[in-house]
């Protein structure tokens, strides 16, 4: 019986705007004024 292996992978530019676009939203947001809330990307881990 055949095999075969599946691989994937983010698009890293898709996922740069994604957190880019939470960013905004993060900062925009009247529930999150005051708090300590951010998202960041370095290399390839998202805090």
């Amino acid at each position: 019986m055949p095999s075969f292996d599946t691989v994937c992978e983010a698009n890293q530019v898709e996922v740069k705007h994604a957190v880019e676009n939470s960013a905004k939203e993060i900062a925009t947001r009247f529930d999150f004024k005051g708090t300590p809330a951010a998202i960041e990307i370095k290399d390839k881990e998202i805090t």
